[in-house]
């Protein structure tokens, strides 16, 4: 698809402000530089004198602001990080915002782009599709590790072969009181019959009778106390896991990161903090 001058002109300045044309226009000049350069040194077939002349008078009409040897590419980080301290810099619009804001998972096509990004910023050639889903799996077994260790501090659980954590709300057994609990049902040691040999054998699910006379046993073998009802999950709670099970996130740098973003929420501004925000959106919408 080939593009006229005039059509990539028109584009280029409906994307940019007007104080930002002159870039543009420049970036132009140099690239004609360039291409001229590039151009005079290759071989050409033979011009006529006259033409050759009033061409050179032309080229030496034009004046203009930078030579090929002095264009040097813009810094994109500069205006980024010239951005940050404003109030509505903070917050990136559209595809620039990441999972924790939009408060979403991030799904393939996603992780897929920025995979691709950093790839061309590391002077790769891409990514693998298979490796957005190889992060978003991870993602979800990091995100259901948090939240396991969460919600097990809050409640009572069942265990099942020394690491399975299962049950999560199941009432703690008094330890002052007699129960079999821990007695096997007759479902667990009798005899199966495989089917598919090759394939997983899934656990007879036990029915509605069943289940509820084992929930109705487990509370006869926990203390007769009514728990408090618990507050939803806060940062506090987050905090607080984190700090017990500092395993949860291996990479340090991380941890310390978000730790101190955790402490951040639980701090209340001050009133100079406050007055100082406020002067400043103000000035930013003037």
């Amino acid at each position: 698809m080939k593009t006229t001058k005039e059509e990539f002109d028109c584009e280029a300045r409906n994307i940019m402000t007007e104080d930002q044309v002159h870039l543009h226009n420049e970036f132009l000049l140099c690239l004609f530089n360039k291409v001229r350069g590039l151009a005079a040194a290759t071989p050409t077939r033979k011009l006529d004198r006259d033409k050759a002349i009033k061409e050179k008078r032309l080229r030496l009409k034009r004046k203009y602001k930078t030579d090929k040897s002095n264009f040097e590419p813009a810094d994109m980080y500069v205006e980024v990080l010239s951005q940050t301290s404003s109030p509505v810099g903070d917050e990136p619009i559209g595809a620039n915002r990441s999972s924790a804001q939009e408060l979403v998972l991030p799904d393939r096509t996603f992780v897929l782009a920025r995979l691709m990004l950093a790839a061309w910023e590391n002077n790769m050639d891409g990514a693998e599709e298979n490796t957005a889903h190889i992060v978003i799996a991870a993602t979800q077994i990091f995100l259901k590790n948090i939240l396991t260790a969460i919600f097990t501090r809050r409640k009572g659980y069942a265990i099942r072969d020394g690491s399975f954590i299962y049950n999560i709300g199941e009432p703690v057994p008094s330890s002052w009181k007699r129960n079999s609990t821990h007695i096997l049902k007759s479902s667990d040691y009798t005899a199966t019959e495989i089917i598919d040999p090759y394939g997983q054998v899934p656990m007879i699910k036990p029915n509605i009778e069943e289940a509820e006379q084992a929930t109705a046993f487990a509370y006869a073998c926990s203390p007769q106390i009514i728990p408090p009802s618990l507050k939803p999950v806060n940062t506090a709670d987050l905090q607080y896991t984190l700090k017990i099970y500092k395993n949860l996130v291996s990479n340090h740098t991380i941890y310390a990161t978000n730790m101190e973003r955790l402490f951040t929420y639980s701090t209340h501004p001050t009133w100079e903090d406050l007055e100082a925000k406020k002067l400043s959106c103000h000035q930013y919408i003037i």
